[in-house]
């Protein structure tokens, strides 16, 4: 029996028990999705986009409009995030929902300040993979600009690849240093997910106020179906075992000379993650 204080049936703060998860894409996402879910006390559903699009509208509004719709309509800064929030988390969580919510858009990594203003409550997840094999992930993958049909700098580019990493990455450890003293952000990396996957899922869970159910308490895997838009991407992967053959993929696929451009070019963000 676990000597955790019980975790309260609701919570009237806005973002109790909402968690939100970002990093760079091909960095686990998915794969924390796949873990978390079969946790019986977690609903890790698929991506949103929601959570970035809100807070990024309440940052701006409250950047240019807000001091003067305060000043002449008495709308109190305090009043909008709190109003922002709200709306985000009703999108969000079903009436009578209790489950921890796991929200999973890739970007909300560099929304993670302005949503832990307007979700006082809510937690957040980093989820970060060595550059080098994020990398060669997004080299590999087709996604392309739908108003000029042509691919992303940032998948038919290595050094584009390697500085959007790192940029993303950078959006991260700065919330890491504001958040982190609240204890509201855990950092963890797809190694950890891909190699102790049970290790890593309770330490994201003792972080989130949980424990790890028994084995009899989990919830069926995640099925084919479950998995929508770019996650499909990794289909094959998520319906197998987990594995960790991919930790280190960038020196298979790689030659030696195109991972150390990789490397100078990343070499701070590879460094502070460990990474080298």
């Amino acid at each position: 029996m676990s000597d955790r204080p019980a975790k309260p049936e609701s919570s009237n703060r806005p973002g109790s028990g909402l968690v939100f998860a970002g990093g760079c894409p091909r960095s686990g996402l998915t794969l924390l999705r796949r873990l978390l879910a079969r946790h019986p006390e977690i609903l890790a559903g698929p991506d949103t986009g929601a959570a970035p699009a809100i807070a990024f509208q309440w940052r701006n509004y409250a950047q240019s409009l807000g001091g003067l719709h305060e000043k002449y309509f008495d709308l109190k800064p305090d009043y909008v995030a709190d109003t922002m929030g709200r709306f985000l988390e009703g999108l969000l969580r079903a009436e009578r929902e209790q489950r921890t919510i796991v929200e999973k858009t890739s970007l909300n990594v560099v929304a993670f300040e302005a949503l832990s203003v307007i979700l006082p409550a809510a937690k957040f997840i980093h989820v970060v993979r060595d550059g080098r094999d994020v990398t060669a992930s997004l080299l590999e993958r087709n996604w392309r600009d739908p108003s000029t049909g042509q691919p992303f700098p940032h998948v038919s580019d290595r050094m584009a690849a390697i500085q959007y990493w790192s940029g993303l990455v950078a959006a991260g450890l700065d919330a890491e240093k504001k958040l982190g003293p609240r204890g509201r952000i855990f950092r963890v990396r797809y190694e950890d997910l891909a190699a102790r996957p049970e290790s890593a899922a309770k330490a994201i869970c003792e972080f989130l106020d949980l424990d790890w159910p028994a084995a009899k308490d989990l919830k069926p895997p995640l099925a084919n179906d479950d998995y929508l838009g770019l996650e499909r991407d990794s289909l094959p992967l998520m319906l197998g075992p987990v594995t960790a053959s991919r930790i280190g993929r960038h020196r298979r696929v790689m030659p030696a000379d195109i991972v150390r451009q990789l490397e100078d070019a990343g070499r701070p963000t590879l460094a502070a993650l460990g990474y080298l």
